[in-house]
């Protein structure tokens, strides 16, 4: 576990974490060529994109789904 290797990790305070998080995020997020995608989840997004091809009005928008939390 990468929390044995760098102990310090676990002595940042929860806003520090989170900004490692986010920097983390962003220096992987440069070059989204090299994430790897496992067969499983490219069939999976395979299957819901067939989903939405065959039913296009099942779709709920991201706004709607704010909406229906809440959250605007």
């Amino acid at each position: 576990m990468i929390l044995e290797r760098i102990p310090e990790i676990s002595k940042l305070s929860p806003e520090d974490k989170l900004r490692l998080a986010n920097e983390l995020w962003q220096q992987v997020a440069e070059d989204p060529d090299r994430i790897p995608v496992s067969d499983e989840h490219k069939q999976l997004i395979e299957q819901r994109y067939q989903e939405y091809l065959e039913n296009p009005d099942d779709v709920v928008t991201w706004e709607e789904v704010k909406r229906r939390l809440g959250k605007s």
